[in-house]
């Protein structure tokens, strides 16, 4: 009865490990695969993200410049709350701005059917 109970438990978890979400099947974390561009979208693709890493290294480099900022003014003696919140302001305002600049773009070089697919995937686009 053990033996059983063991198989059971075993053979529960094998399964487990093993079920595929269909979902993830055909996609992995920002490839494109799935949406089966053409070479024209493909070449376009590209230059749309080489454009925005360049971009996105100089919002990194801003970002941090401003998160020093913010840690300058957590050490001060009074805590300045609109200082710090427009500071917090302007970091997001740019990464939305960034990312919609971005979304804009691919959105533009992709047929209906491949908006469709890619929506389903669109957050890990997002900027952190």
């Amino acid at each position: 009865m053990k033996i059983l109970k063991i198989f059971l438990i075993l053979s529960s978890l094998f399964i487990f490990l093993n079920a595929d979400d269909d979902h993830y099947k055909e996609h992995k974390y920002k490839n494109l695969e799935y949406l089966k561009l053409d070479t024209n979208q493909i070449k376009q693709m590209r230059t749309i993200l080489i454009k925005y890493k360049n971009k996105y290294e100089e919002f990194y480099e801003f970002k941090e410049d401003r998160e020093d900022e913010l840690e300058d003014l957590i050490k001060e003696e009074t805590f300045n709350s609109e200082r710090y919140t427009k500071i917090l302001t302007i970091i997001h305002t740019k990464a939305i701005e960034l990312q919609t600049q971005r979304m804009e773009e691919i959105f533009n070089i992709l047929n209906k059917k491949q908006r469709k697919k890619f929506a389903k995937y669109h957050e890990e686009w997002e900027i952190d």
